[in-house]
């Protein structure tokens, strides 16, 4: 019964990888200084900020979900590709927000990296999949070349390991290529049909439709953290405290560039009046960013 649900959820790819990340979580759980590791972690996401930003994510997400599954863009068979992609994009872009303001474009160039050719290549690769103890050969040693080839990377002396190691990796994506492409010659009506273009769709526009969130929230955290700063400057004033923080809000509005702008640096530290504080907003936002 068990396998038959997984049989008919997961492909042997995602079967043997389960089984593996099951036996690594399983082997970790034994070592005594994991266990605590684990227990840190839990703790620190339910704590208030990050357990209130996991629940907003996901309470966007079921939003953007429900008006996909209007317009027929979305049903159950995409479970799965919604976890996986609120893990692997929508919680990693969330977690990695501070990137917004020491990157130029990130928000381009995430969703850039996210909709292109080696996308749908990577659908392609992953709907024909080897026979399940092929794939349970070859996970391990896909795994461990990855680690390697992450080892030599990391180190200039292994350029030549690095270079043979790609090679490898060119020469096994070559050879999965050759077997997907073999496989829709031979059965190209269960290639093309409308749940697979779904489904090849399903993550651009999943990342296109969380961009405003991802904006808000970046905007949202990069203001509370700016306001704190501006609250430990004019402790002093507290009247003179809010008024910065109005005037920075209507200065800024949603404008990431003007924020970085405002960001640095000793802030307010010697203003003592209105309009010490609306000169220093302006002397900053005319200021070029640096590169």
């Amino acid at each position: 019964m068990v396998l038959d649900y997984l049989h008919r959820t997961f492909n042997n790819r995602e079967i043997v990888l389960i089984s593996y990340l099951l036996i690594f979580i399983l082997w970790t759980l034994t070592q005594k200084k994991v266990r605590k590791s684990i227990l840190g972690v839990v703790k620190a996401l339910f704590a208030k900020q990050i357990f209130v930003s996991i629940l907003c994510l996901l309470l966007y997400i079921t939003v953007i979900v429900y008006g996909l599954s209007l317009l027929n863009l979305w049903n159950f068979s995409l479970i799965k590709d919604t976890i996986y992609w609120t893990f692997g994009v929508g919680f990693i872009l969330m977690m990695n927000s501070n990137k917004a303001l020491q990157e130029e474009y990130y928000f381009k160039k995430f969703i850039k990296k996210n909709i292109k050719l080696f996308v749908i290549l990577e659908f392609i690769l992953g709907l024909y999949v080897f026979g399940i103890v092929t794939e349970f050969i070859l996970m391990p040693i896909v795994i461990f070349l990855s680690v390697l080839l992450g080892f030599t990377e990391a180190n200039e002396e292994h350029k030549q390991v690095n270079n043979f190691l790609l090679k490898i990796f060119g020469l096994i994506g070559v050879l999965y290529l050759i077997y997907s492409v073999f496989e829709i010659y031979q059965n190209f009506k269960n290639f093309a049909t409308y749940d697979n273009l779904r489904a090849l769709t399903f993550p651009a526009i999943m990342t296109i439709s969380f961009f405003p969130f991802a904006y808000i929230y970046v905007l949202y955290t990069h203001y509370e953290s700016l306001f704190v700063r501006v609250g430990f400057f004019l402790k002093d004033n507290k009247s003179l405290c809010r008024f910065a923080k109005w005037r920075i809000l209507l200065s800024v509005n949603f404008n990431l560039k003007k924020l970085k702008l405002i960001t640095p640096g000793h802030l307010f530290g010697d203003c003592k009046t209105k309009e010490d504080i609306k000169h220093e907003i302006i002397f900053r936002l005319n200021e070029t960013p640096s590169n």
